[in-house]
């Protein structure tokens, strides 16, 4: 019988060479073995340059916990209810270079393991961004008490995701009400006509598709640079205004990029009644956006703010949609 090694005799610098040739999973299950090798790994990693990962939590059928690395390297834990996965592994390439290291945990309660995860792992590691993808439809029964545990963790998150299929407001609100979001918020499931997004602080982007729910009024209150609205109720007239008060800075003057279903495509002339310009398309020009950086250019139309700022605007389509997009430059 082979003795165990007495790691924790060795120098500290040799214990830190040990535990930094270990994979994200190696180092999880080697800290749940004890109190003091969890404190240790804790403080080791903490005080890091090198370990400042990426958290995604995912509500999914089976629960997901991942971060990611250097490299687009994600190292992902699957809990899973059926027992011939458990210990199963894979390891995948996807695009952009992106590689998925996979492991399955087996558990009877897949969300009370889930939490313990995602405990650990946030015990464990320093993460410089967390993204919670949530899915309404898949433990109803727990959405709130889900919420209730990330408060715990976290006050505030840097982007999150909803999914599902139920019209339901609720969970959605109460995720909201309960979670600051500082830089995204994906809405990815139908609410119904009432609902209002209730936070005021500023975002970089939206994704609302559908927006049953986003009104005229419910636009000009959100606060953010990028928007990716379809299946919205805004009217050619409404579109109109939207684009009047841009151009007199009356609302959304951070906006950078704006995407936006249109309704009636026979009568978008309606639109554009206010000072444009028609511009060539074969034309590239150079923009510059507002965080300094250059972009290349063909527009159909340019609409100028009262400060010189441009927004080039072209049509696109999505299946039978068309699509207004706007993206804000300073042309050069």
């Amino acid at each position: 019988m082979e003795k165990p090694f007495p790691l924790f005799r060795l120098p500290r610098l040799a214990i830190e060479e040990v535990i930094s040739t270990m994979t994200p999973f190696e180092i999880i299950n080697f800290s749940m073995t004890s109190l003091k090798i969890k404190y240790f790994i804790k403080c080791l990693i903490r005080t890091s340059r090198n370990s400042q990962y990426v958290l995604h939590v995912r509500t999914d059928e089976e629960p997901v916990v991942s971060f990611r690395g250097s490299e687009n390297m994600y190292f992902e834990f699957k809990i899973t209810s059926d027992k011939t996965k458990n210990g199963m592994r894979i390891y995948r390439k996807c695009l952009y270079n992106e590689k998925f290291d996979t492991f399955w945990i087996y558990s009877e309660n897949l969300i009370d393991e889930w939490m313990n995860l995602v405990r650990t792992v946030i015990e464990i590691f320093k993460f410089v961004e967390h993204i919670v993808i949530f899915y309404i439809d898949k433990f109803p029964t727990k959405n709130k008490s889900i919420v209730d545990f990330i408060k715990s963790l976290t006050p505030s998150i840097e982007i999150c995701e909803f999914h599902g299929n139920t019209e339901t407001d609720e969970d959605v609100e109460y995720f909201l009400n309960n979670l600051n979001v500082t830089e995204f918020v994906g809405f990815n499931l139908k609410l119904s006509d009432r609902f209002t997004f209730p936070q005021d602080n500023f975002l970089e982007g939206f994704t609302i598709d559908p927006g049953n729910w986003l009104t005229f009024d419910k636009l000009l209150r959100l606060k953010g640079s990028e928007f990716y609205i379809h299946d919205s109720p805004i009217t050619n007239q409404e579109l109109n205004q939207f684009l009047i008060l841009w151009m007199t800075s009356q609302c959304h003057q951070n906006l950078g990029y704006f995407l936006i279903n249109i309704n009636d495509p026979q009568s978008r002339d309606t639109i554009f009644n206010l000072p444009h310009e028609r511009i060539n398309p074969d034309v590239e020009r150079i923009g510059r956006l507002p965080n300094s950086d250059t972009i290349p250019l063909r527009g159909e139309i340019d609409i100028k703010r009262n400060d010189g700022m441009t927004g080039t605007i072209n049509f696109d389509r999505r299946l039978d949609k068309m699509l207004l997009t706007m993206v804000v430059s300073r042309i050069e």
